[in-house]
């Protein structure tokens, strides 16, 4: 290392000392006497002139960018007659073991580190001019750049509120083939995940295989990526992105509404990706609203009572009607929508009497304490907010799925 560091200083050192170099340079270029024909793929292509001798400073050509396995190909104009005196005259920042590769006429030469290149780094490479009185006072100096790790462009995730259900995937795209790469998606917190590549594409799956243990289900996933020689130890992180899992669904559901409208947000998945649809969970007494497979809000409600349940099944709207009179109860229900095709069941604000009812003589509207309750007569009832909110949102034909 101190050898190939101090080669290396003497010539930059004599490269600012000599005045000269600042015309010779131009000439040199003109001249073609060192020819770079490489871009990524192909590997490094240079040509060294070495019949000229009245060369008088080292030249240094850069802008030249190579993947991680490619090599830097020389080829000489004359034969190098001892290409081991040769090698060690060769210098390269940062230092790395070089590997040289001779054709048998000693006119070319094929230089590799041990393994690959270091990723996204600058190398300055000093070459020898030639192997006799010239080895170590004159160089050609070639400055490159290594590729960079694939990184991400673009994800795609099952729902916008970033969602992730069992069997369900996350999908990056890259700005590049991974096709000379190793890739690992990791969760923390941990969670079971199969990937595959789509090559022609760019892209990378994640499919989630395990429901989340995690008590809050919120995730980040690092991406790290490694070049197909590089030892395991060497994966680097390349992206991340951050997910939700669904929640198990409690035994007892708590009291609290907001406490109980988080828990049900996060533990309700989408059984309906396409369109609107309106989601009840009787044992939560939570109306929950998804948008192609989006949450777009949820609420507490009033289903129907032990003695008069609430239907489940599948369902749609049939009929909307913004103060409905119900014929069988002699009372109003703001913001109806009918979800059987009989109009037996709907969903509506809180009932209004009418004066003279016998119910409610004195007519009224009923009280809030009702929410969060099973106490309907079957339909189910939101607050005056809510229910305002759902029918405005919904349409005839939203589906409706009640459990």
């Amino acid at each position: 290392m101190r050898k190939v560091y101090h080669n290396f200083q003497k010539i930059v050192h004599k490269l600012f000392k000599n005045k000269a170099f600042f015309t010779v340079r131009r000439t040199l270029f003109i001249g073609i006497l060192i020819i770079p024909t490489t871009s990524i793929g192909t590997g490094m292509q240079l040509y060294i002139d070495n019949t000229q001798y009245d060369i008088t400073a080292p030249t240094i050509l850069t802008d030249t960018v190579i993947n991680l396995d490619e090599k830097i190909h020389v080829d000489f104009a004359e034969e190098i007659f001892d290409p081991a005196t040769y090698e060690h005259s060769v210098t390269i920042m940062p230092n790395e073991e070089l590997f040289f590769t001779w054709a048998e006429d000693q006119k070319s030469v094929d230089i590799m580190p041990k393994t690959i290149w270091e990723p996204d780094t600058t190398y300055s490479l000093a070459l020898p001019y030639d192997n006799y009185q010239y080895v170590e006072e004159l160089s050609h100096i070639f400055s490159f750049r290594t590729a960079q790790y694939p990184h991400i462009i673009s994800e795609k995730m099952p729902s916008q509120n970033r969602y992730v259900q069992k069997n369900e995937e996350i999908i990056l795209t890259f700005d590049r083939s991974l096709e000379n790469y190793d890739v690992q998606a990791v969760a923390r917190p941990f969670v079971h995940v199969e990937q595959y590549i789509d090559e022609q594409n760019n892209m990378l799956h994640i499919r989630i295989i395990e429901d989340s243990n995690d008590p809050i289900g919120e995730h980040n996933m690092t991406i790290f990526v490694k070049y197909h020689g590089q030892e395991a130890a060497r994966y680097f992180p390349v992206g991340s992105t951050r997910f939700s899992t669904l929640l198990p669904t409690p035994d007892v559901w708590p009291k609290e509404f907001d406490e109980r409208l988080e828990i049900a947000r996060r533990s309700t998945a989408p059984l309906i990706k396409i369109g609107k649809y309106i989601d009840v969970n009787l044992d939560a007494q939570i109306t929950t609203l998804f948008e192609n497979g989006d949450f777009v809000g949820n609420f507490v409600n009033s289903p129907g009572a032990k003695d008069t349940p609430t239907p489940k099944g599948t369902f749609h709207i049939y009929n909307k009607d913004p103060y409905a009179l119900s014929t069988m109860f002699q009372v109003y229900l703001p913001f109806w929508m009918a979800f059987t095709e009989d109009g037996q069941y709907g969903f509506h604000d809180l009932i209004v009497w009418p004066e003279g009812h016998e119910d409610m003589p004195s007519g009224g509207k009923e009280s809030l304490s009702s929410i969060g309750n099973a106490v309907s007569p079957g339909c189910v009832r939101h607050d005056a907010k809510n229910s305002k909110y759902i029918y405005d949102w919904a349409d005839v034909g939203t589906a409706v799925i009640i459990h």
